[in-house]
């Protein structure tokens, strides 16, 4: 598993500092932010606090993540002369809040997909109930493998990604029973092209020439095969495009 180099928990009424609680498989959600650059910044804050907040009001959880609660977290322990790429965990159940930090494992540009028939508990909030994803994680190598979840013979999203399929240069995504992630909403927003939802069934990949994984820990990666089904890709022109537009966000 990870290793942590920072983490610390509290109850979130008071801040009153308690032993590190990870929350996993409680009633709560959780994000995950990227940590890059000297001095530091946080990848798409605004965003996630924003998705944080509603996801609360969802999941009635009275609390509110602000910048000032997380600059009193880290201000004065990330240092402005280190290089960062880092991954910050929040994660909040209705009594504690927890924070961490671990170094952001080297990622491969190409995976393997791995496909599990399984849907998440409340698939359109990342929420803490994760018994059976880390399970699945366990299992593989998370810097070069990825599990795809798939529900009745559709995909749904990554353990840790959102999925584009890619047919003629166009781009699709599933319609429902998944995360739609900070990073998917960039590339919706930023794409030159249109993304279409449509059920992408698993018997149809082959009509796909590219799957791509987006996610905050994994950035933009493609998959080389699904040996399951005899999956290969066939182009990586669509995700050279969307390399480029993230890395043109994140490098500033």
């Amino acid at each position: 598993m990870a290793n942590i180099l920072f983490k610390k928990s509290y109850l979130f009424k008071n801040f009153k500092r308690i032993p590190y609680d990870n929350l996993w498989n409680t009633k709560g959600i959780f994000t995950t932010i990227r940590l890059i650059d000297k001095p530091p910044r946080l990848l798409f804050l605004k965003e996630h606090i924003i998705f944080f907040n509603q996801s609360l009001k969802i999941m009635n959880i009275n609390f509110k993540l602000s910048t000032t609660i997380l600059n009193k977290q880290f201000k004065y322990l990330l240092n402005k002369k280190v290089r960062y790429d880092h991954l910050i965990r929040i994660a909040i159940n209705n009594t504690k809040i927890s924070f961490s930090i671990r170094k952001r494992n080297k990622i491969f540009k190409s995976f393997t997909g791995i496909l599990v028939n399984y849907k998440r508990p409340n698939p359109e909030l990342k929420n803490l109930s994760y018994r059976r994803i880390l399970s699945f994680m366990k299992l593989i190598n998370t810097s070069e493998s990825e599990i795809i979840l798939t529900h009745n013979n559709k995909l749904l999203e990554g353990c840790t990604t959102n999925i584009i399929c890619v047919k003629k240069n166009k781009l699709f995504i599933p319609k429902n029973n998944y995360y739609f992630g900070i990073t998917l909403k960039f590339i919706k927003n930023h794409s030159k092209r249109k993304v279409y939802k449509q059920d992408i069934a698993i018997k149809s990949l082959s009509l796909f020439e590219e799957i791509i994984l987006v996610g905050s820990g994994k950035g933009i990666v493609q998959i080389k095969s699904i040996p399951q089904i005899k999956w290969n890709n066939k182009s990586d022109i669509i995700f050279n495009e969307l390399q480029d537009l993230y890395k043109s966000y994140i490098i500033k």
